[in-house]
């Protein structure tokens, strides 16, 4: 019997060593990285077509085209670039079906948006930070509002978090083990961000500056930060090139430019006064869309940047974060035109790509420094939100209440305040601030358990507020816009579309200019030109008052109205040939 129990003893140690050798924390990131995909995925479950157009569109039609498919005629809109639509490339390599393809889209958006979390987890563990609060922080990381509600759109915001999290990480392994391989990483993360948007390039010119401070003051070899710089050169002009083509294919006579208005902005009193009156307006909207845990981020980044005990590496991170955020919020509100819109004087879409790190910066400043979180960072966070408010309020005026308000821009503040419909600037900022009081209460004066419970609150508050955007926002526009400008049911799979396009709201035809698998042929509706042969189905404007078969007043014979939709941004109607 002593034998036998000797040798179930040695099999059970023989299990549990087997047991702890598991690559349990790799399974854990894992699961914690697909279920962000399954929440992302099931909030765009209900998404029938794209809400934010032109811009989604316009990535769209971009990722077609690159899969060889129709191209769309978008001039006059903004560019849109190709690195984001370089992504979705895929979803129209395995469907033409426009609405399948969105819905690949979404899930091509949740599988990136959802690496935020492993990321994150890494970044932490650089830092220090032990495993299971490094887990949860980097949960609370992907799971940032903004982060969660933007993976329902086909926008860049879906993937730039993550994207620019792993440049931060680049950046970071370059300069603490000195070694190439990831600073050639940096600089190609940098250039392709540059791809994706015209914001990119802050990125590039802050990376640069990197490279020129590094090879100043020899913080690496010489050789390799100049070959850095010549790949980070190279790999921008090719993307430069690349969004030339886009344009070249998608706006034959031409896109939309706001180079000019830049340039205006910082060259005149009036300019710099809104440049910087929208840049207080982005900070508000970062600090109060995240319950104030944005603001502890800037301070604890602050903090490492001037303190001289961080790490070398850290700190230059810290401080070209800090850069970045400056740059970023500085340079789009001067880029940003006067449109009469609420999210003309706060918008924090632009910010978004910041916000995880913002976050994890927060997360090691409440757990490595919680009194410092409760007693210095929370209060100078308050003041710097009051004082952004103000001037806000300051500048902005009734404009806050009578510009036109988009509710898919304010998901944060709409559930803030609970008013979908309107913006309500001090409701907001009182709101974040109590949470972001109440949470530094906690974290400073209840222990290990409180901020567990803190950290576990921040969860329930970025679930809820993502779905209550969904349900409040996102799912009644979609059905909204899905009545009102689809032509989804009127189309068939080898439907030539022709439309007349004076007359006709662009928000309309930009959306069946995706819709339609085979592009859009403009046709004039009065007969002044041919109409093309093998066109099958053609869409017209239609006003109030006017019978729908008088719509097309040079209807061939054989031509029948199929469908008509009237909302208020105007009305049209759909034939189709009879064969």
């Amino acid at each position: 019997m002593l034998g036998v129990d000797v040798a179930l003893r040695e099999r059970v140690r023989t299990q549990v060593r087997a047991a702890n050798q598991l690559p349990l924390w790799p399974l854990l990131l894992g699961a914690g990285w697909l279920s962000q995909v399954l929440l992302r995925v099931a909030l765009g479950s209900g998404r029938n077509v794209p809400l934010y157009v032109p811009d989604e569109v316009g990535y769209l039609l971009g990722g077609r085209l690159f899969a060889g498919g129709a191209v769309g005629d978008l001039t006059g809109r903004p560019l849109y670039y190709s690195g984001y639509s370089l992504l979705l490339t895929p979803a129209s390599w395995l469907s033409d079906n426009p609405t399948t393809v969105y819905h690949l889209v979404l899930v091509i958006n949740a599988l990136l948006s959802s690496a935020v979390l492993p990321l994150a987890y890494l970044a932490l563990r650089r830092v220090g930070m032990a495993q299971v609060p490094a887990y949860v922080a980097a949960t609370l990381a992907a799971l940032v509002p903004s982060n969660v509600h933007y993976s329902q759109f086909a926008l860049t915001d879906a993937v730039l978090p993550v994207i620019v999290l792993a440049w931060l990480l680049a950046v970071h392994s370059w300069l603490t083990s000195q070694k190439q391989t990831p600073g050639v990483l940096a600089g190609v993360l940098a250039a392709y961000l540059s791809w994706i948007h015209v914001r990119g390039f802050i990125f590039v010119v802050a990376f640069a500056g990197l490279l020129g401070v590094a090879w100043w003051r020899r913080w690496a070899d010489r050789r390799g930060v100049t070959v850095m710089a010549w790949l980070l050169v190279a790999t921008t002009i090719v993307g430069i090139q690349l969004n030339d083509w886009v344009r070249s294919q998608l706006y034959p006579r031409g896109a939309y430019a706001l180079d000019g208005l830049l340039v205006d902005r910082l060259t005149s009193l009036s300019g710099l006064g809104w440049t910087l009156s929208l840049t207080a307006g982005k900070l508000w909207y970062l600090i109060v869309s995240t319950w104030g845990i944005a603001g502890l981020g800037l301070v604890a980044l602050v903090i490492v940047t001037v303190r001289d005990h961080a790490p070398f590496g850290t700190r230059v991170t810290a401080a070209l974060t800090l850069i970045c955020t400056a740059g970023l919020a500085f340079a789009t509100s001067a880029a940003t035109p006067d449109e009469n819109t609420v999210s003309n004087f706060v918008y924090g879409r632009y910010l978004t790509c910041l916000v995880p790190i913002l976050f994890m910066a927060a997360a090691v400043l409440a757990v490595r420094a919680p009194v410092v979180t409760a007693l210095q960072a929370a209060p100078i966070t308050t003041a710097v939100t009051l004082a952004a408010g103000a001037i806000v309020w300051l500048s902005a005026g009734s404009r806050l209440t009578r510009g036109f308000f988009l509710s898919t821009d304010f998901a944060e503040t709409g559930f803030l305040t609970w008013k979908w419909d309107a913006f309500r600037l001090w409701p907001a900022t009182i709101a974040a601030l109590l949470l972001l009081v109440g949470a530094a209460a906690l974290i400073a004066y209840g222990g290990g358990r409180a901020i567990m419970a803190t950290a576990g609150m921040i969860a329930a508050l970025n679930v809820a507020a993502a779905v209550a955007a969904t349900n409040h926002i996102v799912n009644p526009w979609d059905h909204r816009y899905a009545v009102a400008a689809s032509l989804k049911e009127e189309l068939r799979p080898d439907d030539k579309v022709g439309v007349n396009f004076p007359g006709l709201d662009w928000r309309i035809w930009v959306l069946q200019a995706f819709q339609s698998r085979h592009g859009l042929v403009p046709i004039d509706r009065t007969g002044r030109f041919v109409l093309p042969r093998d066109l099958t189905l053609v869409v017209v404007p239609w006003a109030r008052g006017t019978a729908m078969t008088h719509s097309w007043p040079a209807a061939p014979p054989n031509w029948h109205v199929v469908s008509a939709r009237l909302p208020g941004a105007g009305g049209w109607v759909a034939w189709r040939r009879t064969k």
